[in-house]
């Protein structure tokens, strides 16, 4: 009697648990959006939040139809339509306003490494996605792992192949010409006044891991802030080719960065002397790496550099 009223009881359980798990597809919770879409995002979100300028890049280039809620503090110059009133201003990419988020009301929020501290909060709004170009070993993979997985949401298939395909025309041709003339690479941010490195695996690691160009500093620190350093380490390094990322151009903080072109220790490099010290699109490499737009631009520095 006892065994048999346990068999009931387990049935009883069984049956709750589908009907519940039944409910949740039904309800459209999180479980019943997987159908075609990686992670179990619902298909083409109507309002969504984009914290990333790279993603706000990729929207814009895929032709994206949502109603956008964006940061427009530092927002891109080639991005300013975004600032129009159609769209809903959310603060900056590190100070947006929670309260102007949740009275949005939307669908989805894409989130980057800037503010992945919130990822928990902000998922209690909605459904974050989180772009993670600027700290994964691979950025090309993961910026073209976004571009196809936004072209699913938003059925842009099509147009995402397409500019994939793009790009890795683009970083083949670049790695072609580097195997012709392999220039070791030293990639630096110049920030008031301040400079520091970056290396393979580092958030401009794509120069090095995707593009093929050499290393200069194999010994490089990975770390999202680079490494620091001055313009001895530059000279013992001695890189063949410069690439500088101006921060504080990027924020419009009027700090002046120009001592690195202008400078008698760095002048002795094989870069200075070359005429190889490049200044990059500090919108581009610092605001909104990862998009489709950015990326292509950035492919395309690095080609003109290495062609000089």
């Amino acid at each position: 009697m006892k065994l048999e009223k346990i068999k009931i009881v387990k049935i009883t359980i069984a049956l709750a648990l589908g009907i519940a798990l039944v409910a949740m597809f039904f309800k459209g919770g999180k479980s019943s959006a997987t159908i075609g879409i990686d992670g179990g995002f619902k298909q083409s979100p109507a309002r969504v939040v984009v914290l990333d300028y790279g993603t706000l890049d990729t929207f814009d280039a895929l032709g994206v139809e949502a109603k956008l809620a964006v940061p427009k503090s530092y927002m891109p110059n080639y991005l300013s339509k975004y600032k129009a009133g159609e769209y809903e201003n959310v603060g900056g990419v590190k100070e947006f306003n929670l309260e102007t988020i949740n009275s949005f009301k939307p669908d989805l929020i894409v989130i980057s490494a800037r503010q992945q501290d919130y990822e928990n909060k902000l998922s209690e709004i909605a459904p974050v996605y989180f772009v993670k170009t600027a700290i994964v070993q691979d950025q090309f993979a993961e910026t073209k792992k976004n571009i196809e997985f936004f072209g699913k949401l938003f059925g842009r298939e099509e147009a995402a192949k397409k500019a994939i395909s793009e790009l890795e025309a683009a970083a083949r041709k670049v790695r072609e010409k580097v195997s012709k003339n392999p220039l070791r690479t030293l990639v630096l941010i110049a920030n008031d006044g301040k400079l520091s490195a970056f290396g393979s695996g580092s958030r401009f690691g794509f120069v090095y891991d995707a593009l093929g160009l050499p290393q200069a500093d194999a010994n490089i620190k990975v770390g999202r802030h680079g490494q620091l350093v001055n313009f001895e380490y530059i000279a013992e390094v001695n890189p063949d080719l410069i690439l500088v990322v101006d921060r504080s151009a990027a924020i419009g903080s009027g700090a002046d960065n120009t001592k690195i072109f202008d400078n008698p220790i760095v002048a002795g490099t094989n870069a200075a002397k070359s005429g190889r010290i490049v200044r990059l699109d500090p919108e581009c490499w610092y605001l909104s790496g990862g998009g489709i737009e950015s990326m292509g631009k950035m492919i395309a520095e690095v080609e003109r550099a290495i062609s000089k």
